[in-house]
């Protein structure tokens, strides 16, 4: 792949706000010898976000806010887009330097690659605890992995803990060769089409990378209901995807919940050196714990009685 080719940049949008525009602004301003258009698939904005991709000069196209699907949408937008190497990314993600489409093309000059995902770079008013996570997941590695099945006996012995390591991929901030879209598109996910995709990918012989020199600044502030929802769709499609159980019972919910507060207290009392934000989490770590806990615990459920209801279908019961 040489430093020409032409590169498309697919963000699904919605009321993207000031994030969306620093955004734009910054792919705008990348360090890159070819042509980059941007495509984005809009599901219903009632803010100024349509008007400020048009005026970036992204290719809009609008569908009903019911219309959209992690992966049927993202497949849309690839299906307008025209560049050899399509840049997936959310509305909220903005490129680290003006190097982040360079560096991704860069990791397609081994034929065999796929796709390859992005370092995630925590906000700068992110709390600590953010920032640890994020630094300490596998999107948070500063050295570059090259991933594919190489030992198929080895590869269907796999936990459930490794397939998860082993098919890790973020749309976040992500590229794929398109010529492999067209034979591997995404399939209809209402979460985790990403894992969904590498596996598909992986197991026809592809290669996936993890590409550190590529970068964005991504991170949420944490809310009882952020962490809650995105811990639960995590958990359910973790089950679904690997048969892989985070919390399986009430039980674990009591005691792996006081044991993440414990954790994150102590963490806290050691690193947080501003005494209002360490007041602050203190008292709002509790909350965050049993809203990842419980939302682990209800993904599985809701997972659980899925498979089983599927099951009880196929028997005739």
């Amino acid at each position: 792949m040489t430093q020409s080719a032409k590169v498309s940049v697919v963000i699904p949008t919605k009321n993207g706000g000031p994030d969306f525009f620093n955004t734009l602004n910054s792919l705008k301003s990348q360090d890159y010898n070819g042509n980059i258009e941007i495509v984005c698939i809009d599901s219903g904005s009632i803010d100024d976000t349509i008007s400020t991709a048009k005026h970036f000069g992204a290719v809009v196209k609008s569908i009903p806010p019911e219309d959209f699907n992690h992966g049927l949408t993202r497949n849309l937008g690839i299906s307008i887009a025209s560049g050899e190497i399509i840049i997936i990314m959310s509305q909220d993600a903005c490129p680290g330097d003006q190097y982040l489409v360079k560096n991704f093309v860069n990791a397609f000059t081994d034929p065999q690659i796929a796709g390859a995902y992005a370092r995630q770079v925590p906000r700068q008013d992110a709390d600590i605890l953010t920032k640890r996570n994020l630094n300490n997941w596998l999107t948070g590695r500063k050295t570059e992995e090259i991933r594919w099945i190489q030992d198929w006996d080895a590869y269907r012995k796999f936990t459930p803990m490794q397939k998860h390591r082993f098919y890790n991929f973020d749309n976040v901030c992500s590229a794929i060769r398109k010529s492999v879209w067209e034979t591997i598109p995404f399939r209809a996910n209402d979460f985790g089409e990403d894992i969904d995709w590498s596996q598909q990918v992986l197991e026809s012989g592809w290669k996936i990378a993890y590409w550190p020199y590529a970068y964005v600044i991504h991170s949420h502030k944490r809310s009882f209901r952020y962490d809650y929802y995105r811990n639960t769709q995590t958990s359910k499609k973790l089950y679904e995807q690997y048969n892989l159980c985070l919390v399986g019972s009430r039980k674990q919910v009591i005691s792996r919940t006081l044991q993440l507060i414990m954790r994150d207290w102590k963490y806290a009392l050691e690193n947080e050196k501003n005494i209002r934000d360490l007041i602050n989490i203190m008292f709002l770590i509790p909350f965050l714990g049993f809203a990842t806990i419980y939302g682990q615990y209800i993904g599985f459920t809701h997972a659980l009685q899925k498979s089983e209801n599927r099951e009880g279908n196929k028997k005739g019961f």
